[in-house]
């Protein structure tokens, strides 16, 4: 299944689904009460549309940085520079050096790309 999970303080805060997919789940459920509990899930968010798109929106380094639970200074100590560097890498508009992205990418264990 096709899916993606947003994390905050390494716990899963948001999954998102392609709508074809959701669908396809709607139309397998067989009990009644499953598609109630759906029904008022939707009908009441648990976050509101604001805060996901904060999130999902968010400082590509603040974002795989908070999924993992770390402070700046942890993250600092892991790539060997300044907390003040990782709160300006922060920054929203932020742009990155290639060797930057590098090592980003290698501390995080996802694509370079991510910090385009």
């Amino acid at each position: 299944m096709e899916f993606q999970t947003i994390k905050e303080n390494g716990e899963v805060k948001f999954v998102v689904l392609p709508v074809e997919v959701f669908q396809k789940l709607l139309d397998r459920l067989e009990d009644e009460a499953d598609l109630l509990a759906i029904q008022t899930a939707r009908e009441e968010p648990l976050y509101a549309g604001e805060e996901a798109e904060a999130y999902i929106f968010m400082n590509p380094v603040r974002r795989e940085r908070l999924e993992r639970g770390w402070t700046q200074q942890e993250l600092a100590d892991r790539l060997g520079v300044k907390q003040s560097t990782v709160a300006k890498w922060e920054r929203e508009g932020a742009v990155y050096r290639t060797k930057t992205r590098q090592k980003l990418a290698a501390v995080f264990g996802i694509d370079e790309a991510s910090f385009l």
